[in-house]
């Protein structure tokens, strides 16, 4: 098998949430670091509401190893509702490898997750498609009782979900499921701090960890013809997820209210990939330009 061959096949087999995709994205978000309790864990004090969660915002993204483009994400901001005093956002991720190998692999996944105001995760469900079924996975937190609802089974082609077994897994903190720390890092990519974010993958409590320097730099994309002004940041994941991503990663966000993920580099068992803004719906926004000596 070519050296290509073997790196879908690794990255097949390494498949569990998102990080971020970041994923799977850009991912990370953080928190300031806390130590574990067994009481129950304490509502967020409310603070100043960002412009960045935005209903109806659209965003898609190239995946690419080397010079293969080997898949795509789509991520919307869909609705949002009020929920015991909170008000709670809805959005969805849609992850495909590249159609053109499908001969090697055909992978198409699809998360969505539910979070508050405060971007805390309340609810993740991630549906993992091969030709033949759908297996899925549901989180709900029960953050009065330090515990999430850890659900697995097969989605049928009716479009119910038939439970196959459920856990409960104990958490320490309000935590982020691997997408709604794609937003949790966009609320707090202006900060200048070096944090341990609890992040729930699979069945157990992880950490990511950000380095966030606040560093205005600029960074160019095929979207558009002149550099975007962007604020970097690095981190280190110790887990694996989507694409086989582990280790180190680089991000960086558009430096605007927005704060758009535009371009991240992550780590993955057989080298690194990159993940580039393609195109995007948010009303009102475009990639802004660096300008030398701009704020």
């Amino acid at each position: 098998m070519s050296y290509w061959g073997k790196f879908i096949r690794s990255s097949v087999t390494t498949k569990s949430i998102l990080f971020s995709f970041v994923a799977v994205i850009l991912i990370i978000g953080f928190l300031s670091d806390t130590s574990a309790t067994e009481a129950p864990i304490s509502p967020t004090v409310p603070r100043f509401r960002s412009a960045m969660l935005q209903v109806g915002e659209e965003l898609e993204y190239k995946v690419s190893y080397s010079f293969f483009t080997i898949g795509s994400i789509r991520i919307q901001v869909h609705d949002k509702e009020q929920r015991n005093g909170r008000t709670v956002y809805k959005a969805n991720a849609i992850i495909d490898s590249n159609p053109s190998l499908d001969w090697l692999v055909e992978l198409h996944i699809r998360f969505a997750t539910e979070m508050d105001e405060d971007v805390f995760s309340y609810g993740w469900v991630g549906d993992d498609s091969s030709k033949k079924e759908i297996n899925f996975r549901r989180f709900n937190f029960d953050y009065d009782q330090n515990r999430l609802l850890y659900e697995k089974g097969k989605k049928l082609p009716t479009g119910e979900r038939k439970v196959e077994s459920i856990d409960t897994v104990k958490v320490t903190e309000k935590c982020q499921d691997g997408f709604s720390l794609f937003f949790y890092a966009r609320e707090h990519v202006l900060e200048k701090t070096q944090m341990s974010v609890p992040t729930f993958i699979e069945n157990k409590q992880v950490s990511t960890l950000i380095n966030f320097m606040n560093k205005r730099t600029d960074m160019d994309i095929d979207a558009v013809d002149y550099p975007v002004d962007v604020i970097a940041f690095d981190g280190k994941a110790d887990y694996v997820g989507v694409f086989g991503m582990t280790g180190g990663f680089r991000g960086w966000f558009s430096n605007d209210d927005a704060r758009v993920p535009i371009v991240a580099r992550m780590n993955v068992i057989l080298g690194s990939i990159k993940i580039q803004l393609m195109k995007w719906n948010r009303p009102g926004w475009q990639p802004p330009k660096y300008v030398e000596g701009g704020n």
